[in-house]
């Protein structure tokens, strides 16, 4: 599996995480009231941040663990072949850049899609806080799609056209 592949399905797995963590505190009670769209909206912006954050921290980790993981492979002395292993890896190439833009095409397809359902149960009459749910939940299942497909095209290949 490459290093991409790897680094997707690390994304993935902290938005699963993220989005469940969510669900549980929602659904422990300590949720707003579904009048209260203020309250929800600042929930999920606050959800929104704490997963944005572990994020960050998640990848962090995981590009030292990478790279004592490659040293200790090669089990280089003076760290030459491991940095050129490492830098090699992390290169940005057309073949990448062709596969984010069709993960991001899928992507954005789900998210708009969601976003027309959302627009839906509102105009259906269902409470405002069941649409805003539905509109976050879009751009988290598109997220999801989207690392999918990326790692699909990585590790299956990707032809222009």
């Amino acid at each position: 599996m490459t290093y991409n592949s790897k680094r997707y399905i690390m994304s993935m797995v902290t938005g699963v995480l993220s989005i469940a963590a969510y669900v549980i505190y929602v659904l422990t009670g300590d949720a707003p009231a579904v009048e209260d769209i203020m309250g929800w909206a600042r929930l999920m912006l606050t959800f929104i941040g704490i997963a944005v954050g572990l994020q960050v921290v998640v990848q962090i980790v995981y590009h030292v663990g990478y790279a004592i993981g490659v040293s200790v492979k090669e089990q280089d002395k003076d760290g030459e072949k491991t940095k050129k292993i490492i830098n090699s890896a992390m290169v940005v190439d057309e073949r990448d850049k062709l596969i984010n833009l069709k993960s991001l095409r899928v992507g954005y397809t789900c998210a708009g899609i969601g976003l027309v359902i959302a627009l839906f149960t509102l105009a259906g009459g269902v409470p405002y806080v069941i649409a805003l749910h539905v509109i976050v939940g879009a751009g988290a299942v598109s997220a999801l799609i989207e690392g999918c497909v990326a790692v699909f095209f990585h590790e299956r290949g990707v032809r222009n056209g």
